[in-house]
């Protein structure tokens, strides 16, 4: 019982600290303090730094990963708040799933289970992490026939692109729309970056196959838009048609997939049951 309580105590513990990180997490500094920050770095590294940091190549390169992917979930979450996360979660996984076994055996599970079970604590985030990026893209993608049709009114209208783009990230909703308007302010501070160029680099940052080769292809056509966006539009939907009848697809597959196991149960306990019958009959 004393081995007990000490796991449900340590699970509290842990728990209270889950709730603390996302609790007291850090905000987003104001803008001007980040611009300071940027500025106060840029001089730091012009004049030269004394004493460098030092990081080895593989985790600079695991870093580029992940903030990668942070980016492509939507940027909601920052490195440091992730290895939190995967740091909790790996101490707190063996205790929550060790206190009932050990409530109900009387002894402490083995330190190989343990620390498997630390390892697939660490490793939850990073799939979390992953489903996170597949929804946004996949919303992406769905969203893809909207901004074109968007454009292919304001464009039809008489508007520039400049302004077709503003409208369709006004009256979009969802990633689609925060990406848009990341490209239009990327143009805006870099005076020598077309918004067709910004569009390019956002799209390609955001992992979606289908957006960035709409945006590519938008920055190598040259006005009129208007047949271009009629076109990628019936591409669009089609390709998005097809998508929509794989998932279906798989849904009904996913759906019914509990069923194969219940009728074989149920076809062996008929055979059992008839060879029961025969044997006592004959």
């Amino acid at each position: 019982m004393n081995v007990t309580l000490l796991f449900s105590s340590l699970c509290l513990i842990a728990g209270g600290l889950l709730i603390a990180v996302h609790l007291l997490a850090p905000q987003r500094a104001p803008v001007a303090e980040r611009l300071t920050t940027v500025r106060r770095s840029r001089h730091v590294s012009l004049n030269g730094d004394p004493f460098p940091i030092l990081e080895p190549p593989l985790l600079r390169r695991v870093r580029a990963l992940y903030e990668r992917d942070l980016r492509s979930s939507g940027g909601r979450k920052t490195l440091r708040r992730l290895v939190q996360e995967k740091a909790l979660v790996a101490l707190a996984a063996p205790f929550i799933l060790a206190a009932p076994y050990a409530a109900a055996v009387g002894r402490l599970p083995s330190p190989f289970l343990l620390v498997l079970l630390a390892v697939a604590g660490f490793l939850l985030p990073d799939l979390m992490l992953r489903h996170e990026i597949k929804q946004r893209r996949e919303q992406l993608f769905l969203d893809l026939p909207e901004l074109i049709a968007v454009l292919a009114l304001a464009l039809g209208a008489g508007q520039s692109l400049r302004r077709a783009l503003e409208l369709a990230a006004r009256d979009c909703e969802g990633p689609l729309a925060l990406e848009l308007e990341r490209a239009l302010s990327r143009a805006r501070r870099h005076l020598n970056l077309s918004e067709r160029e910004a569009l390019v680099q956002v799209a390609r940052e955001t992992g979606e196959p289908t957006f960035s080769r709409f945006a590519e292809l938008l920055a190598a056509k040259e006005s009129p838009y208007l047949d271009f966006l009629r076109q990628q539009a019936r591409e669009t939907r089609a390709e998005q048609g097809r998508y929509l009848e794989r998932a279906a697809e798989r849904a009904y597959l996913a759906m019914h997939a509990p069923v194969a196991p219940l009728l074989a149960v149920l076809v062996l306990l008929l055979a059992y049951g008839f060879l029961r019958f025969l044997a006592q009959t004959t």
